[in-house]
């Protein structure tokens, strides 16, 4: 449904992306994920038509529509920006009416009153924006994105205006819209469990480039790099005294890590006396952190653990399983 072919973007001298490409098939959600600053908003801009300078091609099922030759209005596609962008001076109906002028008095009335229906705000079509709460606001500006039926949906940080409940309903939500009409979606944000929970792909950009760009899974379970590891995870990389003893064999370009929660102490004789630096609760847990005991050099080690069954005047010792260790790039 949407292909991005060798897309760079610079403004002025100064390069913003470089050489991006990714597919996003029929009924997809891709999320695009990185720090902020990164592009990733350009990127939907760019897929929008709002940024026409850009090098690569474009194109929406088989049509190239944005390329250096080419430019394509009429695109498709609805656009949900990260502040909503409604009109403060329309009430409901005549934000979503607004993007309806294509069609007849009688054609938009009734398309209204479907999307009103549709995302359950008819009992708020006359208020003003101001008078309703974050979700609601969210709701008309999707509405609005899908009043001319677009092939493609772009999300720009959708949820960063609601608060952790809100957020996670309302992405649930949001996910069984875009399932239920077979949209394609590609959606910005920099919250990773965000991303995880929407998505059947991730693509992660880093410096310019999009560094890895697979399915939800693969991407968390098998990242390429250190980088993309620990941007999705919290992650440890093991020291060199812990790998030898393990005899784990890995090349100088190459790192060990391991998931946090797969790191355990325990006052069973292991193979590495660890020595508890700090400690913090965290309702459930506490966060630990930990190094080699008497190994002044030694790199420390982050865990959480809930303390019990631990006598911390004992000795203690951290316990990972072989199985638990990647081996990636740095």
């Amino acid at each position: 449904m949407l292909s991005i072919n060798n897309l760079s973007i610079s403004f002025n001298e100064t390069k913003i992306l470089d050489d991006i490409n990714f597919e996003v098939n029929q009924g997809e959600i891709v999320t695009l994920l990185g720090s902020s600053g990164c592009g990733k908003t350009t990127i939907l801009r760019a897929i929008a038509g709002l940024q026409k300078e850009h090098e690569g091609n474009i194109c929406i099922g088989d049509t190239c529509v944005s390329s250096k030759e080419i430019f394509e209005k009429n695109r498709e596609v609805g656009y949900i920006f990260q502040d909503y962008a409604l009109f403060p001076h329309l009430d409901v109906e005549e934000n979503i009416a607004f993007a309806l002028d294509n069609l007849s008095k009688k054609d938009k009335l009734k398309r209204v009153d479907d999307l009103l229906t549709q995302f359950d705000i008819t009992s708020h079509r006359k208020k003003q924006i101001h008078q309703l709460s974050g979700g609601q606001q969210q709701r008309v500006a999707i509405a609005r994105a899908m009043a001319n039926k677009p092939k493609i949906l772009l999300l720009d940080e959708p949820f960063a205006n609601l608060d952790s409940q809100l957020r996670y309903k309302t992405k649930m939500w949001l996910r069984s819209i875009i399932k239920k009409y077979n949209l394609s979606a590609v959606l910005v944000t920099h919250d990773k469990k965000e991303a995880l929970s929407i998505s059947d792909k991730i693509g992660i950009i880093h410096n310019k480039k999009l560094l890895q760009f697979d399915k939800t899974e693969v991407i968390y379970k098998k990242p390429v790099n250190y980088y993309i590891a620990n941007f999705l995870s919290e992650i440890n990389i093991l020291p060199n005294s812990l790998i030898k003893k393990l005899n784990i064999n890995k090349k100088e370009d190459e790192i060990a890590i391991i998931e946090i929660t797969k790191c355990l102490i325990s006052n069973k004789k292991d193979l590495m006396q660890v020595e508890i630096l700090d400690k913090s609760f965290c309702g459930e847990y506490y966060e630990v952190l930990i190094k080699e005991k008497d190994i002044e050099e030694s790199e420390l080690i982050m865990l959480k653990s809930t303390l019990e069954n631990i006598n911390l005047e004992d000795d203690i010792y951290l316990n990972i399983e072989v199985k638990d260790i990647d081996i990636i790039l740095k």
